[in-house]
């Protein structure tokens, strides 16, 4: 699979460098848009989001954060650990879903599929969709359908029962979004077309999922 090395920003990539062979690194596997823009190649992302199926103490990933660097800030909540190191954003989080296809590995390290990403913005979408996370979602749909999605994320999340619908509405709610900035994009971007292509294909599906 080819990656897409020219999505992260000079600082990320150094940090990436500096950490990837830490011993507590390898349990946690990158996910998130900086893991979706390696291997779509569609946009700019800086931020570094590390997940484990496993629980961990949130004292020791940083104290072999601080073998690389001071850290700039921390914050700790249950099951999450988040760091600012050289100005870039790191999250570690449990994260006990199994992975639905194998890691992509990449530079010493695991990068969750696109497949898994996809579900996991979905509900991120359902949360409070971020222009970002638009378009990413709209990059996604032009390899996999709704129809899809829907299907892998019942089967990721199959103990969890995410309301469809409430996710369906979310998809098409972009008054937030609309005055974000958008993101350094690597290839041709209109957003009104992003959001028109997206209303499109919520319609058509949902026309099929509620009949």
């Amino acid at each position: 699979m080819k990656i897409y090395v020219q999505t992260l920003p000079k600082s990320t990539a150094n940090l990436l460098e500096e950490i990837k062979c830490l011993p507590e690194i390898s349990r946690f596997y990158l996910t998130g848009g900086t893991a979706l823009s390696l291997q779509l190649g569609h946009r700019e992302s800086e931020d570094l989001d590390f997940f484990s199926y496993l629980n961990f103490k949130s004292e020791i990933i940083q104290q072999s954060l601080l073998k690389v660097c001071p850290i700039d800030s921390v914050q700790i909540e249950r099951g999450t650990l988040n760091v600012f190191l050289k100005g870039v954003k790191l999250q570690f989080l449990h994260y006990p879903y199994s992975l639905l296809e194998e890691f992509v590995p990449w530079n010493n390290l695991q990068l969750s599929s696109v497949i898994d990403i996809a579900c996991t913005k979905l509900i991120t979408i359902s949360a409070r969709g971020s222009k970002k996370d638009f378009v990413d979602l709209y990059t996604i749909l032009k390899k996999f359908t709704l129809e899809n999605l829907f299907q892998k994320l019942d089967e990721k999340y199959k103990d969890v029962h995410y309301n469809h619908i409430h996710i369906l509405k979310s998809l098409v709610y972009f008054d937030d979004a609309d005055g974000q900035p958008t993101p350094r994009m690597h290839v041709d971007f209109d957003w009104e077309l992003v959001k028109q292509d997206i209303t499109k294909k919520v319609k058509i599906f949902s026309i099929k999922y509620l009949t």
